[in-house]
């Protein structure tokens, strides 16, 4: 082998070894890239993952709220009633202290007598209240109660 030949062997190799190592290196750094943007879709993926359950706690929160907010107006409306329900109580105690007092003087009503009340008459009657009879026609005019207030309360 001449000199030549084994000088063209080596320049051959060295060009085959740098075009190796070219490739070697290029193929690392699109590797590096192609890793950088996977990562970095990770990264976003991840993040939307958090705004996510973020806004998830968000609502959680909200619905707490609402909840804590409907028994709040629960009790407030618990409350009302049992006001209106005392004051329509006072109201039937009134009607009837008026409707004896009626009796009393009405010089129909023969005495020695109960007489009739408003627990007697059915659609005023409330379940529950003692029930009064009486043999004698009651001749008094009817009782006008006042009527029972609604209060201004905002229920929502």
């Amino acid at each position: 082998m001449s000199m030549g030949t084994i000088i063209a062997i080596v320049v051959i190799a060295i060009v085959v070894i740098v075009i190796v190592v070219l490739a070697v290196i290029l193929g690392r750094r699109s590797k590096a890239n192609a890793d950088r943007r996977r990562a970095e879709e990770m990264r976003n993926q991840a993040a939307q993952v958090e705004l996510g359950a973020r806004e998830h706690e968000a609502a959680a929160a909200r619905a707490a709220a609402d909840a804590k907010q409907a028994e709040v107006n629960a009790e407030k409306l618990r409350r009302d009633a049992a006001d209106r329900s005392a004051e329509a109580e006072d109201a039937r105690a009134k009607s009837e202290e008026q409707l004896q007092r009626a009796n009393k003087i009405d010089p129909d009503v023969p005495s020695g007598r109960r007489a009739a009340t408003v627990a007697d008459d059915p659609a005023v009657a409330r379940p529950g209240a003692p029930e009064t009879v009486s043999d004698a026609p009651v001749a008094a005019e009817p009782v006008v109660a006042e009527p029972v207030r609604a209060r201004d309360t905002d229920l929502t």
